[in-house]
Formats: C-alpha cells, sequence, structure tokens
C-alpha cells in the first residue's frame, strides 16, 4: 500500500519506521528538525518487543512535495490543534480530487468532524489511541530520531469503512493492539480515559498521586469526570473498552464507589498527563479544547452546562496563548479551587 503519514510526533516515527520494516510504500511528512534528525540517524524504537533500527526512512517537510503523489490512506498523528492546517494544506497541495481515507489516531473530540466537514464522512477512520508513545530526551532535548513504546494500551478503529479491517490488520502487524467498534463510541470512550488525570495535574504541576492524594484537588478531579460521564450517557453513546483502558470498569467506579474511598479505588491511567507535557514545552497551543472543552461544547449542545470541564479548558487554554500566568496555579491549588468553585456558583 502507499502511505502517507503526517504529523512530527512520536507515533508518526514509530509507524513511519514499522510500515518501513513491513515493506509498505509509506511517506512521513514531518515538521523540518525531526526531518533532519532522521535523515542523519534513521529511526530507532525502543520498547516491550526487541529494539529495531531502520535508516532508509522516507520523509519530508514539504507538504507540496507530500501531496504531488497519490495514496491508499493517510494516517494523521499530529496534534489536534494542528489538523486545520493540515486540511488547508491538502486542499493546496493535493494532486488528488478526493482524498483518500484518513485515519485520525489523534486525541479527543473534533479531529474527525473536520475532516468530514472538509472532505465527506467516506474520508476519514476515526481512531482512538490509548497507546504511549515518547520521544527520549537528553538535556531537556527530544531525540526526535528516537520513539519509546511503553507497554499497554494500543488503537481503537471505527469499523465501518471499507479499508478498516486493511488498517486495522496493518496496525497489528505494527505491534499494535488493535479493536474495531464504532467509531463514535470509540472516540468517546478514550477521551473519558484520555482526560482522566489530566487537566488538574497539569495547571497545578503536581504527579496524579499528588492530586489524587489531596482532597480538595482529587474533588475537582471527580466533579469533571462526573461531568464528563453524564455528558457521555445523555449523548447516548456506549462505552467500550479499549486496550489498556478498562473504560467502563472507571465509569462504574465514578457512578457507585462512595466517594470517601474513590481516589483509593480508581483504575488509574498508565499515561502521564498530555497537557502537562505541552505546558512544560512551553506550547502555544493546547489539546485542552479537544478533552475537557469538547465536553463543554457537548454539554451545550444538549442546552446543560459542564461548568469545571469549562473552567479547566479555559485556564489550560490561557495560560498555553500567554493570556494567564501558569505560576498563579503550579503547586497553588487554592487559586484552582477558588475559581473551580466560582464557575460551580456561577455555571458558565
Amino acid at each position: 500500500m502507499r502511505l502517507l503519514i503526517y504529523g512530527a510526533t512520536p507515533l508518526g516515527a514509530y509507524l513511519a519506521a514499522h510500515f518501513g520494516f513491513l515493506d509498505q510504500q509509506v511517506l512521513w511528512l514531518a515538521d523540518t528538525p525531526t526531518v533532519e534528525a532522521v535523515r542523519r540517524a534513521g529511526i530507532t524504537i525502543y520498547g516491550p518487543h526487541p529494539r529495531r533500527h531502520l535508516t532508509n526512512v522516507a520523509v519530508t517537510d514539504s507538504a507540496q512535495e507530500a501531496f504531488s503523489a497519490e495514496y491508499d490512506a493517510i494516517f494523521f498523528v499530529m496534534p489536534s490543534h494542528d489538523t486545520a492546517a493540515a486540511l488547508q494544506e491538502m486542499r493546496r497541495y493535493a494532486i488528488f480530487k478526493a482524498p483518500p481515507p484518513i485515519i485520525s489516531l489523534q486525541r479527543g473530540i473534533g479531529n474527525a468532524e473536520r475532516i468530514v466537514s472538509m472532505f465527506g464522512a467516506e474520508s476519514v477512520i476515526r481512531g482512538a489511541l490509548t497507546a504511549v508513545l515518547t520521544h527520549p530526551s537528553i538535556a531537556n532535548q527530544p531525540l526526535r530520531e528516537s520513539v519509546v513504546l511503553m507497554a499497554g494500551g494500543g488503537v481503537g478503529l471505527a469499523d465501518n469503512h471499507r479499508l478498516s479491517r486493511d488498517m486495522a490488520a496493518l496496525l497489528s502487524a505494527a505491534n499494535l493492539t488493535v479493536v474495531l467498534g464504532n467509531g463514535r463510541d470509540l472516540a468517546w470512550s478514550a477521551l473519558l480515559w484520555q482526560m482522566q488525570a489530566n487537566a488538574v495535574p497539569a495547571l497545578v504541576d503536581l504527579s496524579i498521586e499528588d492530586v489524587y492524594h489531596s482532597p480538595a484537588l482529587f474533588r475537582i478531579e471527580y466533579l469533571s469526570m462526573v461531568e464528563a460521564l453524564r455528558i457521555i450517557e445523555l449523548s447516548r453513546v456506549r462505552l467500550i473498552d479499549l486496550p489498556g483502558a478498562p473504560v467502563n470498569r472507571l465509569a462504574a467506579q465514578l457512578g457507585a464507589v462512595p466517594f470517601a474511598i474513590l481516589a483509593d479505588a480508581l483504575v488509574r491511567p498508565f499515561t502521564p498527563p498530555s497537557l502537562l507535557d505541552e505546558l512544560q514545552r512551553g506550547s502555544p497551543r493546547s489539546e485542552v479544547a479537544y478533552l475537557n472543552g469538547a465536553i463543554a461544547i457537548a454539554a451545550n449542545d444538549l442546552n446543560l452546562t459542564a461548568p469545571v470541564n469549562h473552567v479547566l479548558a479555559l485556564l489550560i487554554q490561557d495560560i498555553a496563548e500567554r493570556r494567564a500566568v501558569w505560576s498563579q496555579f503550579r503547586h497553588n491549588p487554592a487559586m484552582l479551587e477558588v475559581l473551580v468553585d466560582v464557575a460551580i456558583s456561577r455555571p458558565m
């Protein structure tokens, strides 16, 4: 198959290397620093499987070059906030009149909807990612030519496309656990898992354990998750367990375990807070709009409110875009408590 991977992320490196090992015709469209690193050193994969190294990786930083060819499928692996720009580049440079299926392996809700709005429903295969991939770093600088796959996790794929099973087989051959199911259910199930222990630890810059052992912070975490679960249930989503993510167990615990013992009993994500990583890197944009923000938007569509998720999304977005100062919240739970209490008393 002729495949394009679009996005300078650890997942992009992993797929580019593994698809190369599988003798697929693959091109990775990434940013200039990544392209330079990979052309110099190839890609090395570390993880639960034996280390593998690929030197002849086809990689480019030119969208015009990438979209001057035809493909059987395109994998979107860029951060969610880059999806709109990626679609505009496709429209500008692509030689094809209608795009091949785009497999969206991105966090949160909204990416598939953007793709559909531009290219139609047949253009996308929804994905739900629970695999954890990172670049190792030296002196806080990521080694873009290397990627680590942590044990556990995998991918969920929508089963309603003619290429769904082919893509599932391809990802399975790349040592990723894959489940097939209803795309909407998979996406919202992944959202519930991805937002757990994410926004609150990011805002206060504390470990997940510190947040769960703080009654005040765990209360905020609990309220945000219960809000999300309520909106998901009212949206008639059927939660689906994903590789490494027992989503139904999480939902059952939120609804049945007494709050006094919930922090100790709750099933935990094995992923580090992605939103904290964004703030630490000083990223000018955040995926929080596609996580907690998606809950607030879905609540509004139901003529309801989700004030805790709304305030968490606004705060992180404001910090990323320099409208708020992170130091006001780092190691300062009291500031976050005040703002959440105001939001609850006066829903946004």
